[in-house]
């Protein structure tokens, strides 16, 4: 162990002590670690200090000192930052069903999870959690899955079934989720727990069960593993696991260690288990043969891991896919079942029929329960910091979206994207030999910060589905990389070195250009030195379906390895390439789902984020970039859906498909229950009006206090005009800051349309884009009516309400006609003489010349229910709408149900 690595471990462990302890740890703890411990080294060597040594050293253990140079206090400075002062704020946006709002869902946190000894959480959270994260990941981790186990059926209820989907970002730690998720669950009473892998892949499924070990069971077939090291659980409290680190579920080895007793075993049994219809065959079948009679009030949870991938119906709704059919099968067998989805891509989950059931296998997956959508901890590296967001008017193919990407330009003619079976590569590109060579440096780069001890590294060439490319290019990767090895072991120690080898040249114009990039402080000599001490190190693995392939393992209890993986299928979807820093990637594939879970480099690279780079070709790019943003989208439709307290079965969802057609959201099949539509995304010439209002008291007084505060901001900045008739007076402001008109569209409480203009709901979203794309001069209007009450909106200014007829709509109440303003309302920011010429004419007053756009306030009151005050808004968007630009999208059933909903009783149109 180097002096940097041991200084490390050293203040890590202090630190990692305090942190526990006080629940705290700030900057300034970090500075002042480094800071003794710089002190102290330069006291010993020399003064002789020994009170420093004494503060600081002496309880660590002094002997292995040595002193450290001012980088390595530097990258020390800055690795315990990241390591303590990360966190996570990963949201509770929850989105709750109808039914399930009236049950209990604080059954564990309130009351049982007090009762319960928690024994397996404990552990883990122990034994783990607590030595890998610091307190501000560790903490909101335990609270999240306490709101999800709030949202699972209760197992000391009689019966229940509960369907749920968490959805996160690729490669951001579901596996640490659901492992947390099946601790707790265990605890409060869980007695069989299934969790399907995310493919029909044996080397996944082996990765799940290893975690699982780690995180749950505690032992493997070598052994004590991960919890169970180092704790002192009875063999009493050790879960059955059914199915073993490489071995999915049998039936006979299943009978052989449960034989008859099934209902009198006191510990949770767990399975992880492939999707595949044999095993989930055989599974359900043992278990309706065996012990249906005993296990059917026993609690069960299923985790579907992937749970876009086979789990959903690609057939008709009477007639099931074989993988579908089988999980809802199980789930059938039991009274008490609890069912949660995790996926990153969940295009396909939405888009399942929530209506779907039929009377052998019940109702489909649908999450009509709970739909929780999770953050990512601010150390996660995800495609918007990878790729960004797009403008689809942009079509500038050469732009740089970030330092992680580089350009493969030069695969065509030695790795053309679309080849046979019988392709014979015959040369690397020399795209991907540049990767390998960055790969290399990494590695080096790595093993001067220390990581070399118990740090990974992986490389990931993903190019092509086809085995006997894989193949090819493993071996002339392999040649490659023994190419570097001799010619850095022959070469590397001369004076004129790059003169004798191109091999070393390159390296060295590679790690050149590695150094433009901010972080790298090495020298090349040192980076050299420590490629001389490294490249030796680094092997080649083939993951795919052949047989007798050398594996690939990352051993915790063995040395970390350096490797550079070749895979396709079986790397496209929830396999983890530990340390991973360089990605080739040349697959094509259309759709958005498939795209972005092979997106292998998304994660977290605490230490070597900098070195991380991305090997694909521009176009996609730019396909990841549009994804990123479709996916933004979604994850703002959540929000939306949340903050409306909408249900997953009554807030349609809609996702953005590719303008060209290049991309596709999920396969045909998984669309069976939904539909396209051309929807308008320009609002110019437009007006859009608050016609659905809340009944919710509590929205109705923040809305109108939002009003009466932002007319007082405006009224102390700009000067009013009264313009009156002989029964009402109007009042209006121009000329106004749009940054006022963006907060005003942030703080009122809107129910507005779903995710994309598709009914007459108010389009929230695009209107506060509008106003932040179009932030010049806007004017803003307070209306009067002619009957209503008084209502003082600021002092010394009141107007009589607007007298409206309402009618009630489920939880809300809408304005009749479904029209706020009337008349030649929008004309009022028009020359008087102008004004009245139009009358009426909408269309005329928002297409006058050098109109501004006007922001149109009304206190409103229920004709129905006098001295009832009620905010709302429009905005007249100025412009004659000759510049029209439309999208698809891809709607689910709930989307379209709502449609024909208000296509059958739409008032008619306020456009004129």
């Amino acid at each position: 162990m180097n002096s940097y690595q041991w200084a490390y471990e050293k203040t890590q462990h202090r630190l990692r002590l305090k942190h526990l302890n006080q629940n705290s740890l700030t900057d300034e703890d970090i500075d002042k670690a480094c800071s003794l411990i710089e002190k102290a080294s330069i006291a010993n060597i020399e003064t002789g200090n020994q009170d420093l040594i004494d503060e600081f050293f002496q309880p660590l253990g002094y002997q292995n000192y040595q002193k450290l140079s001012k980088d390595d206090w530097a990258q020390l400075n800055r690795t315990l930052k990241a390591d303590f002062n990360t966190s996570w704020a990963p949201g509770l946006n929850i989105i709750v069903g109808e039914k399930h709002r009236k049950r209990d869902n604080t059954w564990w946190t309130d009351r049982v999870k007090r009762e319960k000894r928690n024994l397996y959480w404990n552990e883990y959270k122990e034994y783990f959690l607590d030595k890998q994260f610091n307190q501000n990941i560790v903490r909101p981790l335990e609270n999240l899955v306490d709101t999800i186990l709030n949202n699972l059926g209760n197992p000391e209820d009689e019966s229940f079934t509960r369907y749920g989907m968490i959805v996160g970002h690729v490669q951001s730690g579901k596996t640490g989720n659901y492992s947390s998720l099946i601790c707790k669950a265990a605890d409060a009473g869980y007695k069989f727990i299934v969790v399907l892998s995310g493919t029909n892949i044996n080397n996944l499924r082996n990765q799940t069960q290893s975690r699982i070990n780690e995180s749950f069971i505690g032992h493997d077939e070598k052994g004590k593993c991960g919890i169970g090291i180092g704790n002192n659980r009875a063999k009493k409290d050790v879960p059955w696991s059914l199915t073993k680190d490489t071995a999915d579920f049998s039936a006979s080895t299943a009978q052989t260690m449960i034989g008859g007793n099934f209902d009198t075993i006191n510990v949770p049994i767990i399975l992880v288990i492939k999707k595949n219809a044999s095993v989930l065959r055989n599974l359900t079948k043992w278990l309706e043969d065996q012990y249906r009679d005993v296990i059917s009030d026993h609690p069960m949870l299923v985790i579907d891991d992937e749970s876009d991938w086979g789990s959903v119906n690609v057939k008709d709704a009477d007639s099931p896919a074989t993988i579908n059919k089988l999980i809802r099968s199980l789930l059938g067998l039991f009274n008490k079942s609890s069912y949660v989805a995790y996926t990153a891509t969940p295009f396909a989950n939405i888009f399942i029929d929530y209506k779907a059931e039929n009377t052998e296998q019940g109702k489909d997956l649908f999450p009509q329960d709970f739909i929780f959508p999770i953050e990512a901890p601010d150390n996660y590296i995800g495609a918007a910091k990878i790729f960004g967001t797009i403008n689809e008017d942009d079509n500038d193919e050469s732009e740089k979206l970030s330092i992680y990407l580089k350009d493969i330009i030069d695969n065509e003619d030695t790795l053309p994207l679309k080849h046979d079976k019988n392709f014979e590569l015959e040369f690397l590109p020399e795209s991907l030999k540049e990767a390998i060579r960055t790969f290399i440096i990494n590695v080096a780069i790595r093993n001067l910060r220390g990581h070399n001890e118990k740090k990974h590294n992986s490389m990931l060439i993903h190019v092509t589905l086809n085995t006997n490319v894989h193949m090819s290019v493993h071996s002339l990767v392999e040649l490659y990389l023994n190419e570097n090895i001799r010619d850095v072991v022959n070469f590397g120690k001369l004076r004129n070195a790059s003169a004798q080898s191109t091999v070393f040249k390159k390296l060295q114009e590679t790690f050149d250009e590695h150094t433009l990039y901010p972080g790298i402080k090495f020298s090349w000599k040192e980076v050299f030195e420590s490629i001389h001490n490294t490249i030796g190190t680094i092997i080649t693995r083939q993951v795919h379906s052949t047989p007798n392939l050398e594996k690939l393992e990352y051993l915790d209890d063995s040395p970390p390895i350096n490797v550079i993986v070749v895979g396709g299928l079986s790397l496209a979807r929830g396999f983890t390439l530990e340390g991973l820093s360089v990605s080739y990637f040349l697959r094509s594939t259309k759709f958005y789902d498939t795209l972005m879970q092979m997106g292998r480099w998304f994660g977290y690279r605490d230490g070597y984020d900098d070195l991380c780079r991305i090997y694909m070709t521009p176009s996609k790019q730019r396909h990841y970039q549009h994804i990123q943003t479709v996916t933004e989208d979604l994850f703002e439709s959540f929000k939306l859906m949340h903050d409306q307290k909408k249900t997953p079965n009554d807030f349609g969802l809609a996702v953005k498909e590719h303008p060209d057609n290049v991309l596709q959201v999920t396969a045909k099949n998984k669309m069976k229950a939904t539909s396209q539509k051309f929807i308008s995304m320009d609002l110019t010439g437009k007006i859009k009006e608050t016609a659905w209002i809340s009944n919710k008291e509590e929205e109705l007084q923040k809305n109108l206090k939002t009003i009466q505060s932002f007319v007082k901001v405006i009224n102390s900045g700009y000067k009013y005009v009264n313009i009156s008739t002989k029964k009402s007076s109007s009042f209006l402001w121009g000329n106004i800051n749009g940054k006022l008109i963006s907060s005003f569209l942030s703080d009122f409480i809107v129910e507005g349309a779903s995710q994309f203009i598709l009914s007459s709901k108010m389009p929230i979203d695009f209107v506060q884009q509008f106003a932040i794309e179009n932030p010049g001069k806007w004017d803003v209007a307070l209306y009067g009516g002619e009957d209503g009450s008084l209502f003082e909106v600021i002092d010394g200014l009141e107007i009589k309400a607007q007298q409206r007829k309402f009618t009630d709509r489920d939880s809300l109440r809408v304005v009749t006609n479904r029209q706020v303003s009337s008349g030649n309302s929008e004309s009022i920011n028009l020359p008087e003489d102008v004004r009245k010429s139009f009358k009426s004419n909408r269309r005329l007053a928002r297409a006058y010349q050098d109109r501004n756009n006007l922001l149109m306030l009304h206190i409103l009151e229920d004709k129905n229910n006098t001295g009832e005050m009620i905010a709302a808004f429009g905005v007249s968007f100025s412009g004659d709408g000759a510049s029209n630009r439309s999208t698809k999208i891809r709607m689910n059933k709930v989307m379209i149900d709502e449609i024909n909903k208000f296509a059958e009783d739409e008032g008619p149109n306020n456009e004129e």
